[in-house]
This record gives structure tokens, sequence and C-alpha cells, in this order.
């Protein structure tokens, strides 16, 4: 059974708050929606935050992840640092691990603190199986986690919308 998305922390990945495509982009407005309304709990990693950061993030991105509420960094057991490791090699395959730590990093802080990373980071969606058996962590699209969000008894006896 699927941990419940109603009392879980659920991590989203800054690409996931403006993604540029149907149906990503209309169930990421509908996920902040059910935030600001107190039906869903939203976090970002503090690594997340940074990216959050960059000149280029549209400003109504930013003001969004301000009311987030998010990790701050802490330092990580020996048991946390192999986990970070293995996440990175999965992330980055073939490629160099130098070029995929950030992404490595949203994934171990969500899986430490919480049950569902939304992302529509394909590098991370091609690898969310993989992923999923080192650190139980559900990767999900927007649309997924919607779908997971509107499936739960609690929320449709709360939400005529659904």
């Amino acid at each position: 059974m699927a941990t419940n998305p109603l009392i879980t922390n659920n991590f989203i990945d800054s690409c996931a708050f403006d993604p540029k495509y149907d149906p990503e982009d209309k169930s990421a407005t509908e996920i902040l929606r059910l935030y600001r309304q107190g039906k869903i709990g939203l976090e970002i990693a503090h690594s997340t935050q940074k990216e959050i950061e960059h000149p280029n993030t549209p400003s109504w991105v930013k003001q969004e992840a301000d009311n987030l509420i998010y990790t701050i960094e802490v330092g990580r057991n020996t048991n946390e640092r192999d986990l970070l490791h293995k996440i990175e090699v999965i992330l980055a395959g073939e490629g160099k691990i130098e070029n995929i730590t950030e992404d490595a990093l949203h994934i171990f802080e969500a899986q430490k603190y919480g049950s569902y990373f939304i992302t529509t980071d394909n590098r991370i969606l091609k690898r969310k199986g993989t992923l999923h058996k080192v650190c139980s962590l559900k990767i999900m699209k927007p649309s997924e986690f919607l779908s997971l969000i509107k499936s739960h008894p609690k929320l449709k006896s709360k939400d005529s919308t659904y």
C-alpha cells in the first residue's frame, strides 16, 4: 500500500514548479493550489533552494518556494554517505558524478525526510525504479503525484472538485 501523501512529507524539485508541457504544467499548478489550501504538505531540499535562487529562475517560482519548508544541510553518518554515493552512481550512469551532485542531494534529502519526490527531470525519472530500490523514495511526475492525491479517499471527501 502506498504511503498516504496527505500526511507525509512530499518534496518538489525546482523544475516541477514550472513545467513547460501538458499535463505536467496543469498538474503542478493544481499541486501548488492544494498546498496553499493546506491539503498537502510540500517541502524542498536545501540543495533545491540553492537552484531556485539562480538569477534565471522566474520571480513567482522564487516567491512560491519561499513559502515552503526546506531542509537544512547537516552532517552525514557513514550509512548516509554510502547511500548518497549509491544515488550518485545511479544518476550518473555512464556520465560523471560531478554533473549530477545537486540532483543526487535533492533525492537524498527527499528520501531522508519524506516519501515522495515530484520532478520533471527526465534523467531522474528514467532511473526512478532503480533509485526506489536503494532508498524507497517514490519519484513521480506532477501528473502522477496529482493522480495519487486525487485517488485518496480523505481528499475526495474534503474537496468537491474531485
